[in-house]
């Protein structure tokens, strides 16, 4: 807890700017914070939002109410470290406070459709003369690839329509070609590793944002990512970033818990591809009984329909590390975590592996996590990290 300069208890670890679109031009310094809250996770924008009451809002006003949603940006120091940042999305005066919301940098992509075809399905290049077949004209490819191809070309290309006359072109300019630029593309990060996930997708133009287009791969195409300060973070659901140490409730304030989850156990796994075809794997268990897990195609096959071998592997892979039932080490959702030499804010990473030891229940067990969400809250009472984690898949593998 701190005294403030205009009076009242204050935070003490953070510190919050704001500055102008791209992050590099400071406008103010925001004191007296009362409370701030910010994050990282995987596979969505975080948020951060700051809290400022009382004599701190009168003392502060003029930088107050000339914060401008969508123009300005949030910027968070944890003691020296720029740990967050990205626009700000909202400025909600109260009777004695005011917040401040923002997203993290994903918001720009999100701001930007697709302007053009971007199309990687498999079609076959036929002399229209002698039908003869003269190679692939296009194959399908890695998602992240196709998804690295679209950030650099339609943050930096600019976008058109037709006005009213149906023949006259606007023109708008690209987010990096902005005064200031939205400085997100020299900080994005695309992982790639040896088999990854690929893609015959065709979007046409102003179907969806490029946002919502790489949302829609990590909820249903392989792929995983999350924005760290300005980096956005691409990488195969498949892969990892990196690990931590191992954990134990020693790093907890919560405890660790040893779990058996029948609800994942399954005997058989189906794999159903958008023409109807399916694949499947597995048997009866003569003790569990012929429980069965129903998938889409995840990966897409090099030909114009994925063979029969190939839905068979994936129904397998999709069997893998169901039966017997499943046993996991895990944490309550939001525990508490504590920070020391060997387990730092930096390590904090949504999708870094992080190896969890029970030791002080009934079942030891170990077990290697995933970082789904870290949230810092911190108020005069002091500050609280909390975090999130899902079972790692035994198959994630780290070669980059």
């Amino acid at each position: 807890m701190a005294n403030g300069i205009y009076g009242g208890n204050c935070i003490e670890e953070h510190h919050a700017y704001i500055s102008d679109r791209g992050g590099r031009a400071r406008v103010a310094e925001l004191v007296d914070l009362s409370q701030i809250t910010w994050s990282r996770t995987r596979d969505e924008m975080s948020t951060a939002s700051i809290l400022i009451e009382g004599g701190a809002c009168v003392a502060q006003i003029d930088v107050l109410r000339n914060i401008e949603p969508k123009r300005h940006e949030l910027v968070i120091f944890r003691g020296t470290q720029r740990v967050w940042e990205g626009p700000i999305n909202l400025v909600g005066w109260h009777a004695n406070y005011v917040e401040i919301q923002a997203t993290d940098v994903m918001a720009y992509v999100y701001g930007r459709p697709l302007s053009k075809d971007w199309d990687n399905r498999y079609r076959d290049n036929i002399d229209p003369n002698t039908g003869d077949n003269l190679g692939p004209l296009t194959r399908p490819i890695e998602v992240t690839t196709r998804l690295e191809a679209i950030l650099n070309y339609e943050m930096v290309q600019p976008m058109s329509y037709l006005a009213n006359d149906g023949t006259t072109v606007v023109t708008v300019p690209a987010w990096e070609a902005l005064t200031p630029p939205a400085n997100v593309l020299p900080h994005v990060v695309v992982h790639h590793f040896p088999d990854e996930v690929r893609t015959s997708a065709y979007t046409k133009p102003y179907e969806m944002t490029v946002g919502e287009h790489i949302d829609n791969y990590a909820q249903t195409g392989g792929l995983d990512y999350t924005v760290v300060g300005r980096a956005i973070h691409l990488w195969d659901v498949n892969r990892y970033v990196g690990q931590t140490r191992t954990l134990t409730e020693a790093d907890f304030f919560g405890e660790v818990i040893v779990t058996a989850y029948g609800s994942d156990f399954a005997a058989l796994a189906f794999n159903v591809a958008q023409d109807g075809r399916y694949g499947g794997a597995g048997e009866n268990d003569s003790y569990y009984g012929p429980w069965s897990k129903i998938h889409t195609v995840e990966n897409e096959d090099d030909e114009e329909a994925p063979s029969q071998a190939y839905l068979n592997s994936q129904a397998q892979r999709n069997l893998a590390g169901r039966n017997p039932v499943p046993v996991e080490v895990r944490i309550p959702d939001s525990s508490g975590v504590r920070l020391s030499p060997g387990l730092t804010i930096d390590d904090l990473v949504p999708g870094v592996h992080m190896p969890l030891l029970a030791t002080l229940n009934s079942r030891q067990m170990s077990q290697m996590q995933k970082l789904h969400k870290v949230v810092v809250t911190e108020t005069s009472e002091g500050e609280n990290i909390a975090i999130t984690l899902i079972p790692a898949a035994k198959d994630e593998t780290p070669e980059e």
